[in-house]
């Protein structure tokens, strides 16, 4: 994977991000609450997909939607959490009481306490870190996560091992991608000190990228002699103590930025923690 990193052109500081698209608000959110709850790489982003998977309009993958809701048989994608809110609370007003919202479904009828209000329902941490919270108790009665991720849909055996093989089958996929993810985002802060407005893939033999560009406009990178974090591992080209890299010259936007191409060295080839 590589990847294209474009920083300012005239100044230093960071100008404002875009906000996070959806997709990116559970990717965030159940990123931390897998952190926050010791699971397994990728488990609750499978069951998030599983649940409330929405082909990305950034890209071609199904990805969790923040304002999902599942009701009568019928999963609806709403534009914001307002729209969603809305819904369940018309739905409410009939009397449907079975309702899974946010980002991993949580269903409201048989997890009251899960939040004080619908607002905080469709927040996507929130979300996360209850659903978090439920798969490892759910572990703990089971002592093993297929199990519990069978459970988090149902505890009845014949409703609970079809939904099993689904997140089974997306998991190890998802772990990968995640993992990949991690790397790229470890490259990018090292050499552009995270001071990064925009990264996107551009080839599958290394990284590239470039840092933020200075006041004068000049292109600059970080210190070839400072080593490289690939997921933690300082990644040092054999014999000289210095990232492996490769500058060059492209186009972007109009002007010329110098890129620092980064290739992942194999295993044997990086130094220890």
């Amino acid at each position: 994977m590589a990847l294209l990193v474009t920083g300012a052109a005239a100044r230093a500081e960071r100008p404002a991000q875009p906000a996070p698209s959806p997709p990116q608000l559970c990717r965030q959110a159940i990123q931390a609450a897998e952190r926050e709850h010791q699971l397994p790489g990728g488990l609750l982003h499978a069951i998030g997909t599983v649940e409330a998977g929405r082909p990305d309009p950034a890209g071609k993958d199904l990805a969790a939607w923040p304002w999902t809701i599942n009701a009568e048989g019928q999963g609806r994608y709403f534009d914001s959490k307002e729209e969603a809110v809305a819904a369940v609370e018309a739905l409410r007003a009939r009397g449907v009481k079975l309702i899974d919202v946010g980002c991993l479904q949580v269903n409201l009828y048989h997890h009251p306490q899960a939040f004080p209000d619908l607002q905080t329902a469709f927040d996507p941490m929130a979300n996360a870190r209850y659903a978090g919270l439920f798969l490892k108790r759910l572990y703990g009665q089971t002592k093993s996560w297929e199990q519990a991720a069978a459970n988090y849909h149902s505890a009845t055996p014949e409703l609970g091992e079809a939904y099993r093989q689904l997140v089974m089958a997306a998991w190890p996929a998802m772990a990968a991608k995640l993992a990949e993810e991690r790397r790229r985002e470890a490259l990018v802060a090292a050499w552009s000190n995270g001071k990064v407005i925009d990264a996107k893939p551009i080839g599958n033999n290394g990284f590239q990228v470039v840092a933020m560009a200075n006041r004068q406009g000049a292109a600059t990178a970080r210190g070839a002699g400072q080593p490289l974090l690939l997921m933690g591992t300082p990644v040092l080209r054999p014999g000289t103590g210095k990232p492996p890299m490769t500058p060059t010259t492209r186009t972007v936007n109009g002007r010329r930025v110098m890129l620092m191409e980064v290739a992942e060295l194999p295993a044997a080839a990086k130094s220890p923690r």
